[in-house]
């Protein structure tokens, strides 16, 4: 129930804390506050604000025989324009592992020479829900900065306890808005071990300090004059471009014992496996039922993985769950089973247990992360690395098939799109635990193929169109088609298939092996596009190039963040015309090309018999295409849309 909470409920819990923050906010009046806008609307003219202060102090700390963790964030943010001013609502985020202490919030507002603080009084509590998350314990304290306009100020501490050192967060060394100073300061007892790791650092100037103070080490790191990052269209997470430190606790000596978190993958591991051993030891009557009539007759080992494998596919629906320590525990099988739903992790530990009861053992719960993380095992043995669970499959010595039935979708064979390229943690025991990488699926079986047979009638074109796609286009199509009415199916088929211009029409279509997963999927459709084909004295002028790929894909010139694609893939489009009785070719075009190792493209005119055949083939070959093939991908856009201006001219004989 969202409930009003006076500030006074929350509690400081160290003398330390309340120093800090009234420490920051002990702000140096020797300016004016009209004085001090005027400084800053000069130096960032177009920007909405900016972050005086941002900074980080963290205490690692031993409270009795337990790790104590107190995380204060504090932001001094200056208002420059009234679009700022929808800065002032803003969130606080606590779950299971991390809980609100306290909130101060101060807006200080201009009053003649000075400022005049006004604190926040009331903060409003309220769940969470995460899109695409069925459950989540995400909550937030939401809360208004009172009186904001440019020139006023608002300076906001958030303390938090976490409450398990392997979720220690990340430091980010940019914001929204310009940043003036940065600083990160962990405070960490002597008996604690942390490591770090930077990320994005290489461009600005970051200077790093560390000393020791009585019981207590501290890890201090400083920036100034940060710049601001822009949310760009296709771009990877922030993670991937942003500077930021990320840190993590890897050994706590207490008195009698030492404990391990974080030295190498193997303690990360081991944490994984004890919170899964204990699933699944008991066998369930109906479940078995279900996989003896599954591999019933089949003699074939990966046959038996793929009928497995696809009866989850089918039958299990995923919802994401995010529940505190249970987002790590893998439901039972036979309540995923009877539920008939699961996460990530319910449904590999349905799939690897089936496998079992098949007698399939080389098979394995697999720890990984999704290409939204960009981070390693090997650099980083955190759970900040992965945030998805599988199940891998080993036919043989070093071949790794991934199982990954959250997509409903994909091949037996192709692990789903998100987590190509990414280390995978496989649950093979501590001393044979693997770090196996998952393979970027090669643009040869991510194929569309497009063939189109035309025929001009009066102005209009009419035409017969085959569609064939394998891999991961397969699979996206499919998603959309799956479940639509017919009305919405013809829908998306006049959109999808559209060429020419708006006056595009399918009249009829079908579709083949949409739900066989081993076939390629095929689409047969008749179409006509009314008044494309130009008369004009005795000839006829027509531009071939009806589906313009990239043609308004050109990056802009001040683009900063790389480029994302869901997957490498090619596609093949033939166009044939046929030539109409009594005319001739005036002109063709010449053909037209651009390859390199990432992108291209190839356009070519040719006359076979009476009709002329017209073939444009392009292709990605990239999952990120980062800064310095942004001139290349420029160049191919001119050229390409160059050649998409050219017509083929057919005149009377």
């Amino acid at each position: 129930m969202i409930t009003l909470m006076p500030k006074n409920n929350f509690i400081v819990k160290t003398v330390f804390l309340a120093f800090f923050f009234s420490a920051f906010i002990s702000t140096s009046f020797s300016q004016s506050p009209e004085d001090i806008y005027n400084q800053y609307k000069k130096e960032f003219p177009d920007k909405m604000g900016v972050l005086l202060e941002k900074n980080d102090e963290i205490t690692i700390d031993f409270e009795g025989d337990t790790v104590s963790i107190l995380h204060t964030e504090y932001e001094d943010l200056l208002f420059l324009t009234d679009r700022a001013t929808g800065l002032a609502s803003q969130k606080a985020y606590e779950s299971y592992f991390s809980k609100i202490e306290n909130i101060d919030a101060v807006t200080l507002v201009p009053n003649g020479k000075r400022y005049k603080k006004m604190k926040v009084e009331y903060f409003k509590k309220e769940k969470e829900s995460s899109s695409g998350i069925f459950y989540d314990d995400l909550e937030s304290t939401n809360f208004i900065m009172p009186n904001v306009s440019p020139q006023a100020r608002t300076q906001v501490s958030i303390t938090q306890n976490i409450k398990d050192p392997r979720f220690l967060s990340s430091f980010y060394l940019d914001s929204y808005v310009p940043i003036k100073s940065a600083k990160l300061t962990l405070k960490v007892n002597k008996n604690i071990e942390i490591n770090y790791k930077l990320f994005n650092t290489e461009d600005i100037k970051l200077d790093f300090n560390k000393t020791e103070k009585g019981n207590y080490v501290i890890y201090e790191w400083t920036a100034k004059n940060l710049k601001d990052f822009k949310a760009e269209d296709n771009a990877p997470r922030r993670n991937y471009f942003s500077p930021h430190i990320v840190y993590y606790v890897t050994q706590i000596n207490y008195p009698n014992r030492t404990q391990k978190i974080a030295k190498s993958v193997a303690d990360l591991y081991d944490w994984y496996s004890n919170l899964s051993c204990k699933v699944n030891l008991e066998d369930d009557a109906e479940l078995f039922k279900t996989v003896t009539e599954l591999t019933k007759g089949v003699t074939e080992e990966q046959e038996k993985v793929k009928n497995i494998f696809y009866w989850v596919q089918d039958n299990i629906k995923y919802i994401a769950f995010e529940d505190g320590m249970q987002g790590f525990i893998p439901s039972e099988a036979s309540f995923v089973y009877a539920k008939r739903y699961g996460d990530c992790k319910g449904m590999s530990s349905i799939i690897h247990k089936m496998l079992n009861m098949a007698g399939i053992e080389n098979t394995y719960l697999t720890w990984i992360g999704s290409r939204s993380l960009p981070y390693k095992y090997s650099e980083i043995p955190t759970p900040i690395v992965d945030n998805h669970m599988i199940v891998t499959y080993q036919p043989t010595e070093g071949e790794f098939i991934f199982l990954d039935a959250t997509d409903s979708y994909s091949p037996f064979g192709f692990p789903s799109s998100m987590i190509q390229g990414k280390e995978a943690l496989l649950g093979m025991g501590r001393e044979k635990h693997k770090v196996a990488l998952v393979p970027i699926i090669d643009k040869e079986k991510n194929y569309s193929k497009k063939s189109v047979s035309l025929s001009i009638s009066d102005k209009n074109l009419v035409g017969k169109g085959q569609y064939s796609a394998e891999g991961y286009p397969k699979g996206y199509m499919t998603h959309y088609i799956d479940g639509l009415s017919k009305e919405n199916e013809k829908i998306y088929m006049n959109r999808y298939f559209t060429k020419g211009n708006n006056k595009f029409f399918v009249d009829d279509y079908k579709i083949n092996n949409l739900n066989e997963k081993d076939e390629a999927l095929k689409i047969e459709y008749d179409f006509r596009i009314e008044d494309y084909a130009k008369f004009v004295g005795d000839e006829i002028y027509i531009n071939m190039n009806m589906e313009k790929a990239f043609s308004n894909d050109e990056i802009e010139k001040d683009r900063k963040s790389p480029i994302e694609n869901d997957y490498l893939f090619k596609a093949n489009n033939d166009i044939f015309l046929q030539i109409p009785e009594g005319y001739e070719i005036e002109y063709l075009p010449e053909n037209s090309d651009f390859n390199n190792d990432l992108f291209g493209y190839n356009i070519e005119y040719k006359k076979e018999g009476n009709k002329i055949k017209f073939t444009h083939n392009y292709y990605k070959n990239y999952l990120l295409l980062n800064n310095e093939s942004f001139e290349d991908w420029n160049k191919m856009i001119k050229e390409v849309n160059k050649a998409y201006r050219e017509v083929i001219i057919l005149k009377k004989k």
